[in-house]
Parts: structure tokens; sequence; C-alpha cells
């Protein structure tokens, strides 16, 4: 039975070392153990537990840091093996590729997990295949899903949270024209003005859906080098945008906070919807 009478901020962390996706990537300073330990001092200041979609590869370099995420009593979710679209692989090679981030992910600790996001939002249409797979692995639930027009990814007219082929789809929020984008987490969260983000949240609200949050530790990272992050097509300016605004993500997180929302655990929130 849909609970709707609170608001609902679904942050959550995407879980990856961005030094993995460039060429001669481990030139540059380790970052992902810090900046998710100041995720994890958030959530506890407010007493939250949120979901935290995990890379294979992740898992398996900071095994200890997935353990201690996990023992704080946040959830652990899926989010690929080695973050490549799925629109680039065969159904073959994305089975294979969800084994090995569930076999990381438990070799870590983890017993079970229930949730997936794809490497950037990448579950379009022509990749709907992807869903059978997900349940067959025993994937209960997706946030994968941009259900518009995107630079990068997008399915339009998605609509909002449905069940596909027996995976529970819960996609990104969208905004008002003109700022119809995914406007909870990530690049966009920093980016747009907080007069306007402020709104979007209230709008939200008002409809009584939750705002999804999506954030990285490199969003967090005020003393990253500067390089070509990966997924851009080499687009400088979109380049420039993912260093914008970064030390004012907690700030912001926080008057989202002073709005009244609350964070769940995506699979928490799954299981309000579905039961």
């Amino acid at each position: 039975m849909a609970i709707t009478n609170k608001k609902y901020y679904l942050f959550s962390v995407d879980l990856e070392d961005v030094r993995d996706m460039i060429d001669n990537g481990m030139q540059y300073k380790e970052a992902v153990v810090s900046n998710t330990q100041k995720y994890l001092a958030w959530l506890s200041k407010h007493k939250f537990k949120a979901t935290f979609f995990v890379v294979g590869r992740t898992a398996q370099a900071f095994p200890s840091l997935i353990k201690e995420i996990a023992d704080s009593g946040h959830e652990i979710a899926l989010h690929s093996h080695n973050h490549v679209h799925i629109t680039k692989l065969t159904p073959e090679q994305f089975k294979a590729d969800i084994t090995a981030n569930i076999n990381a992910i438990q070799k870590a600790g983890v017993a079970t997990v229930k949730g997936f996001r794809a490497p950037t939002f990448s579950l379009v249409e022509q990749s709907k295949w992807a869903y059978k797979i997900l349940r067959n692995a025993g994937i209960e639930y997706s946030s994968s899903v941009i259900p518009n027009t995107n630079p990068l990814f997008g399915w339009q007219n998605f609509g909002g949270e449905q069940m596909v082929d027996g995976v529970y789809e819960i996609p990104m929020n969208i905004g008002n024209k003109p700022f119809s984008v995914p406007f909870g987490g990530g690049v966009y969260f920093r980016f747009l003005p907080w007069l306007i983000s402020k709104r979007l949240f209230k709008n939200t609200a008002k409809k009584q859906q939750p705002v999804l949050g999506y954030f990285h530790p490199y969003d967090i990272n005020t003393e990253q080098e500067r390089f070509m992050h990966p997924h851009l097509n080499n687009n400088k300016l979109l380049n420039k945008l993912m260093y914008i605004n970064r030390s004012k993500v907690f700030n912001r997180l926080d008057r989202v906070i002073d709005l009244g929302f609350e964070v769940v655990r995506y699979d928490d929130y799954y299981r309000m919807q579905t039961e």
C-alpha cells in the first residue's frame, strides 16, 4: 500500500571510482573512501539510512568501506560491475556483469541485494530486455530510468513508478519546463540556483511523490585534479560543470531536510509502495 503523507527524499550514492573509467586514471589521487565517509557522517548527523549503489570493481577495491556502509545500517545495491552502459552490452554480457557485481558485493560481506541502478541511467526502451535478467538475478527494484529526453540517456514517455517484467522501476524526477532535468542529484543539484531547486522539490512534494537524489564521491571532492570525466563525449562545457559548486552540496542537502524531507532507503520505499 503506497504511503503518501510524507516528503521522501530518496538520497543515494552511486559508489564508484571515476579513475577506473578514464585512461591512466590511477595517476590521480584516491578519494572514494574519504568522500564516502563524509556522506556517512552527514547521514549519521540526521539519523538517516540511505542506499549506496555500488560498482563491483569498487567493492573489490574497498571491501572494508562496503562493510562499514552496511554495518551503519545503509542499503547496498547494484550499480554494475564495470560501469559500462547497458546499451553497449549484449544480454549475455549484461548477465555476466550483474553476476560479477553480486559476487563482489557478497565477498565484501553483504549477503543479499535487492536494488539496481544502471550506469548513467542507461536503461532505455531499447535495453528493456535487462529487466528480465535483473529479475532472474533476484533484483526486485530498479532506479535506472530518466523518463524524458536527455543529453546522454532517456526513456521518453516512460511515465511514473511501475512494474516492468517483474522489477519495480522508480524513475528519476524531471522538473517542470524549462528545467526538465533530473534535478534531485548530481550536477543538476549543484548547478541549479537554490531558489529553483527549492521550488522543484516543493512542487514534487505537492504531487505526493518522492524526490530522487543521486550523488557520487566526486560530487563533493573539492580537491580533485582536473581531467575529462567519462561519458561526456569530450565536451569541455559539460566537463566544466562537473566541477561546479562541489563545496555547496552539504549545505544544499541540509536545506532539503529543512524543507521537511526525510531520507529513506530505496528498499524501504519500495516495500511501502508495493506491500
